[in-house]
């Protein structure tokens, strides 16, 4: 073979390699990692217009569930999400045992509120829009909730994720119609997630 000729079969294996190397090279897409909610930094958070004035703010104490997340963030967040109703905190232990009634969150008869998000739309690196179902006092609708990774860290005793998650609803959809016009038919539920991975065996 000429000199010619064996520089241009070195160029075109050169050409072969700089091409199939990158294919070869790209990372598999990561599997989703599973984490168990921490009871302790979660919590849930409502707010509401009162008497057409003031927004009242109230916060449900034990928050339980699962998530599960892709972090090279090919997939949405996974969140199933728990708060037990009981565990509602007015600041008021009477109005605390009123909202525990048949009339607002019906506890004898429906122990939590829950969410199990169902889809997903990525907004940006640390944003999502997911759908999902919630359900209050046994009624359950779709909803919309805009969640935010928060964070990855951890320290000695394991990694740690955090979400923050808001979403807006009308009561009445959930069959809580009591005190119409001195209660706001808006509701504003943040709920802060904080979870321990969960490894594997």
């Amino acid at each position: 073979m000429g000199f010619i000729p064996k520089i241009c079969a070195l160029f075109v294996f050169g050409l072969l390699i700089v091409i199939t190397l990158p294919l070869h090279a790209q990372p598999a897409t990561q599997g989703p990692v599973s984490w168990q909610l921490d009871p302790v930094h979660s919590f849930g958070l409502f707010r509401v217009h009162h008497m057409n004035a003031g927004m009242f703010w109230g916060r449900f104490n034990d928050v339980t569930g699962t998530i599960s997340h892709h972090e090279d963030g090919s997939a949405p967040p996974q969140l199933e999400v728990h708060c037990a109703v009981e565990s509602i905190d007015t600041g008021s232990e009477k109005l605390d045992r009123t909202m525990l009634g048949p009339k607002w969150f019906n506890g004898k008869e429906h122990e939590a509120m829950t969410f199990v998000s169902t889809s997903g739309e990525k907004i940006d690196d640390t944003h999502w829009k997911l759908q999902g179902d919630l359900t209050i006092a046994g009624v359950s609708r779709g909803v919309e909730v805009m969640t935010e990774l928060t964070g990855i860290g951890g320290g000695p005793q394991g990694r740690k994720i955090g979400f923050e998650c808001t979403v807006e609803i009308n009561r009445n959809a959930f069959g809580i119609r009591i005190l119409r016009g001195a209660i706001g038919d808006k509701v504003r539920l943040v709920v802060g997630l904080e979870g321990d991975e969960i490894k594997a065996g």
